[in-house]
Protein backbone atom coordinates (compact mmCIF):
# COMPACT_ATOMS: atom_id res chain seq x y z
CA UNK A 1 0.00 0.00 0.00
CA UNK A 2 2.80 2.53 0.72
CA UNK A 3 4.31 2.21 -2.62
CA UNK A 4 0.63 2.85 -4.11
CA UNK A 5 0.25 5.83 -0.87
CA UNK A 6 3.45 7.43 -3.18
CA UNK A 7 2.59 6.99 -6.25
CA UNK A 8 -0.77 8.83 -5.49
CA UNK A 9 1.15 11.69 -3.74
CA UNK A 10 3.23 11.82 -6.65
CA UNK A 11 1.29 12.16 -9.66
CA UNK A 12 -2.61 11.69 -8.51
CA UNK A 13 -5.18 9.53 -9.31
CA UNK A 14 -5.00 10.27 -12.85
CA UNK A 15 -1.22 9.60 -13.42
CA UNK A 16 -1.43 6.19 -11.18
CA UNK A 17 -0.71 3.27 -13.04
CA UNK A 18 0.00 -0.76 -12.09
CA UNK A 19 3.33 -0.17 -13.56
CA UNK A 20 4.67 2.59 -10.94
CA UNK A 21 3.48 1.30 -8.53
CA UNK A 22 5.09 -2.50 -9.17
CA UNK A 23 7.87 -0.07 -9.48
CA UNK A 24 7.99 2.35 -6.29
CA UNK A 25 6.92 -1.16 -4.36
CA UNK A 26 10.13 -2.91 -6.15
CA UNK A 27 7.98 -5.97 -7.60
CA UNK A 28 6.68 -6.98 -10.72
CA UNK A 29 3.40 -5.77 -12.53
CA UNK A 30 2.74 -9.80 -12.11
CA UNK A 31 3.10 -9.51 -8.58
CA UNK A 32 0.61 -6.67 -8.25
CA UNK A 33 -2.09 -8.59 -10.13
CA UNK A 34 -1.26 -11.40 -8.01
CA UNK A 35 -2.44 -9.34 -4.95
CA UNK A 36 -4.97 -7.20 -6.67
CA UNK A 37 -6.52 -9.39 -9.24
CA UNK A 38 -9.09 -6.85 -10.19
CA UNK A 39 -6.65 -4.12 -11.47
CA UNK A 40 -6.41 -0.72 -11.32
CA UNK A 41 -10.15 -0.35 -9.84
CA UNK A 42 -9.38 -2.47 -7.25
CA UNK A 43 -5.74 -0.90 -6.03
CA UNK A 44 -7.53 2.56 -5.85
CA UNK A 45 -9.90 1.31 -4.11
CA UNK A 46 -8.25 -0.13 -1.48
CA UNK A 47 -5.41 2.50 -1.65
CA UNK A 48 -7.84 5.02 -0.47
CA UNK A 49 -9.94 2.60 1.89
CA UNK A 50 -6.29 2.17 3.47
CA UNK A 51 -5.25 5.98 3.49
CA UNK A 52 -9.18 6.99 5.03
CA UNK A 53 -8.38 4.09 7.72
CA UNK A 54 -5.30 5.51 8.73
CA UNK A 55 -6.63 8.80 8.74
CA UNK A 56 -9.64 7.86 11.11
CA UNK A 57 -7.47 6.19 13.50
CA UNK A 58 -4.65 9.14 13.39
CA UNK A 59 -7.61 11.88 14.68
CA UNK A 60 -8.77 8.97 17.23
CA UNK A 61 -6.01 8.49 18.47
CA UNK A 62 -5.00 12.15 18.77
CA UNK A 63 -7.99 13.10 20.73
CA UNK A 64 -7.91 10.15 23.28
CA UNK A 65 -6.25 12.36 26.02
CA UNK A 66 -8.88 14.60 26.16
CA UNK A 67 -12.43 13.32 28.51
CA UNK A 68 -15.65 15.13 26.91
CA UNK A 69 -16.99 14.68 24.09
CA UNK A 70 -17.14 18.41 22.93
CA UNK A 71 -13.15 18.52 23.28
CA UNK A 72 -13.16 15.24 21.14
CA UNK A 73 -15.19 16.95 18.46
CA UNK A 74 -13.36 19.69 18.69
CA UNK A 75 -9.71 18.95 18.26
CA UNK A 76 -10.80 15.81 15.99
CA UNK A 77 -12.39 18.34 13.68
CA UNK A 78 -8.86 20.74 13.98
CA UNK A 79 -6.62 18.00 13.70
CA UNK A 80 -8.89 16.45 10.68
CA UNK A 81 -9.27 19.81 9.34
CA UNK A 82 -5.07 19.99 9.71
CA UNK A 83 -4.41 16.46 7.96
CA UNK A 84 -6.50 17.27 4.85
CA UNK A 85 -4.73 20.03 4.53
CA UNK A 86 -1.06 18.41 4.42
CA UNK A 87 -2.21 15.43 2.49
CA UNK A 88 -2.61 15.31 -1.26
CA UNK A 89 -4.12 12.50 -1.24
CA UNK A 90 -6.65 13.38 1.72
CA UNK A 91 -7.46 16.62 -0.53
CA UNK A 92 -7.98 14.91 -3.34
CA UNK A 93 -10.17 12.38 -1.39
CA UNK A 94 -12.24 14.92 -0.47
CA UNK A 95 -12.67 16.47 -3.90
CA UNK A 96 -16.18 16.04 -5.56
CA UNK A 97 -15.17 16.11 -9.39
CA UNK A 98 -12.96 13.19 -8.67
CA UNK A 99 -15.46 10.64 -10.40
CA UNK A 100 -12.62 7.81 -9.87
CA UNK A 101 -11.86 8.20 -6.18
CA UNK A 102 -15.82 8.64 -5.15
CA UNK A 103 -16.85 5.32 -6.83
CA UNK A 104 -13.38 3.44 -5.58
CA UNK A 105 -14.82 4.66 -1.90
CA UNK A 106 -18.63 3.66 -2.14
CA UNK A 107 -17.85 0.08 -0.83
CA UNK A 108 -16.07 1.43 1.88
CA UNK A 109 -18.32 4.03 2.95
CA UNK A 110 -20.78 1.96 5.17
CA UNK A 111 -17.77 0.40 7.04
CA UNK A 112 -15.87 4.05 7.93
CA UNK A 113 -19.73 5.02 8.96
CA UNK A 114 -20.05 2.01 11.18
CA UNK A 115 -16.48 2.35 12.73
CA UNK A 116 -17.24 6.24 13.32
CA UNK A 117 -20.98 5.32 14.52
CA UNK A 118 -19.33 2.86 16.84
CA UNK A 119 -16.79 4.88 18.10
CA UNK A 120 -19.37 7.58 18.90
CA UNK A 121 -21.47 5.25 20.23
CA UNK A 122 -19.10 4.46 22.92
CA UNK A 123 -18.15 8.80 23.72
CA UNK A 124 -21.70 9.53 24.08
CA UNK A 125 -22.39 6.31 26.10
CA UNK A 126 -19.19 8.24 28.40
CA UNK A 127 -21.25 11.37 28.55
CA UNK A 128 -24.41 9.33 29.99
CA UNK A 129 -22.09 7.76 32.57
CA UNK A 130 -20.84 11.48 33.69
CA UNK A 131 -23.91 13.14 33.58
CA UNK A 132 -23.48 15.04 30.44
CA UNK A 133 -25.89 13.77 28.73
CA UNK A 134 -29.78 15.47 27.86
CA UNK A 135 -32.33 13.23 29.15
CA UNK A 136 -34.66 11.80 26.51
CA UNK A 137 -31.49 11.56 23.82
CA UNK A 138 -31.31 8.05 22.06
CA UNK A 139 -27.60 6.78 21.58
CA UNK A 140 -28.02 5.08 18.56
CA UNK A 141 -29.75 7.77 16.90
CA UNK A 142 -27.18 10.99 18.82
CA UNK A 143 -24.02 8.62 17.22
CA UNK A 144 -25.99 8.42 13.96
CA UNK A 145 -26.16 12.22 13.81
CA UNK A 146 -22.84 12.82 15.00
CA UNK A 147 -21.55 10.92 12.48
CA UNK A 148 -23.29 12.41 9.58
CA UNK A 149 -22.51 15.68 11.03
CA UNK A 150 -18.23 14.65 11.28
CA UNK A 151 -18.64 13.40 7.96
CA UNK A 152 -20.39 16.21 6.30
CA UNK A 153 -18.22 19.03 8.25
CA UNK A 154 -14.92 17.15 7.68
CA UNK A 155 -15.53 16.81 3.53
CA UNK A 156 -16.96 20.89 3.49
CA UNK A 157 -16.76 22.81 6.24
CA UNK A 158 -18.91 25.86 4.86
CA UNK A 159 -16.64 28.87 5.50
CA UNK A 160 -16.14 27.75 9.19
CA UNK A 161 -12.07 28.00 9.75
CA UNK A 162 -11.93 24.56 11.21
CA UNK A 163 -7.94 25.07 11.74
CA UNK A 164 -9.28 27.40 14.31
CA UNK A 165 -10.00 25.79 17.51
CA UNK A 166 -12.46 29.04 18.89
CA UNK A 167 -14.55 28.49 15.41
CA UNK A 168 -14.40 24.89 15.51
CA UNK A 169 -16.07 24.63 19.27
CA UNK A 170 -18.48 27.61 18.55
CA UNK A 171 -19.44 25.03 15.23
CA UNK A 172 -19.47 21.96 17.70
CA UNK A 173 -21.60 23.95 20.30
CA UNK A 174 -24.22 25.19 18.16
CA UNK A 175 -24.55 22.08 15.29
CA UNK A 176 -23.55 19.07 16.94
CA UNK A 177 -24.17 18.83 20.50
CA UNK A 178 -26.93 21.35 21.49
CA UNK A 179 -29.49 18.52 21.41
CA UNK A 180 -27.47 16.08 22.66
CA UNK A 181 -25.67 17.52 25.84
CA UNK A 182 -26.75 19.50 28.91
Amino acid sequence: MRGAVRCVERSGVSGFSLEEVAGEAGVSRTSIYRYFPEGRAQLVQETATWVLARFWAGIAESVSGYDSLEDRLVHGLVVGSGRIRRSRIMANLMDPDLDELVEALQPAEPLVSGVIRQYMTALIDMERESGRLRDGVSVPEAADYLTRMVLSVMASPAGVDLTDEGEARALVRREFLAGIVG
